[in-house]
């Protein structure tokens, strides 16, 4: 019996999604993985230090650590969405979760001169959900801010995470104090392929809507002011966090 070939007309369709998914896994991994470069060298710096600095080796070593499971569950998870797998859901405290992508960006921020504010408010609420899928979310949000504000002078580069109970629902907000987003693009920064940096492969806001509407939210964005744009990521479905007893 002969066998059957996928018609021709397929091919380009296959094609794309494959190079889709590729630019994904690499926009995802290459944050944790300059986190892991980043916070490497600083530990052979402490302990070539004379005398070595065991304490500051060890914390750069959790963050290497913690990096390198992030870029793993993010890989695992990219697959996942992509073999549309079961979402690996659990409850978690939102503050937390946030702080936690921020122990990672530290670096980064650090090196970017940027000014961060944070302005947490929900530390005994829970959501439901995918962690790293959502941390994902806020890494991209968050880097996306950082890059807005790379030509900023004059004035600090201010980065605000800001997390609220906003007419029933919960609210995650990042601002920064870049250029802000032209209007005429404005309704565009969320299609794939689509993207307003040189060489940016137009994939990070269209996961990130990917994820947060799988989960039953929502994200939009708007101007900030005086200047600058402002990220919001809503839920409507959450539970109080309640301590165990033993």
């Amino acid at each position: 019996m002969a066998s059957i070939k996928p018609s021709p007309d397929l091919r380009p369709a296959r094609i794309n999604a494959l190079g889709e998914f590729a630019a994904s896994i690499a926009h995802e991994v290459k944050q944790p993985l300059a986190a892991v470069t980043l916070n490497a060298e600083a530990c052979m710096r402490w302990l070539n230090h004379d005398p070595p600095r065991i304490e500051q080796a060890r914390a750069a070593l959790g963050v290497v650590l913690q990096a390198s499971v992030a870029a793993s569950a993010m890989v695992r998870s990219l697959h996942g969405m992509a073999s549309q797998a079961e979402q690996e859901r659990g409850a978690f405290i939102v503050d937390d979760m946030l702080r936690d992508v921020l122990q990672l960006l530290r670096g980064e921020l650090r090196q970017q001169g940027v000014t961060l504010t944070e302005d947490f408010a929900l530390d005994l609420y829970q959501l439901d959900a995918d962690r790293v899928q959502l941390m994902q979310v806020v890494m991209n949000l968050v880097l996306n801010a950082i890059e807005a504000m790379k030509d900023v002078q004059g004035q600090p580069r201010a980065l605000s995470l800001r997390t609220r109970l906003d007419d029933g629902a919960l609210r995650i907000s990042i601002e920064d104090n870049g250029p802000g987003i032209p209007a005429a693009l404005a309704e565009r920064i969320f299609e794939p392929l689509f993207s307003t940096k040189p060489g940016g492969t137009g994939m990070g806001l269209a996961i990130c809507r990917c994820i947060i509407q799988a989960h039953g939210g929502r994200i939009w964005n708007e101007a900030a002011q005086p200047q600058g744009t402002v990220f919001h990521l809503s839920f409507k479905e959450y539970t109080l966090w309640t301590p165990s007893r033993s």
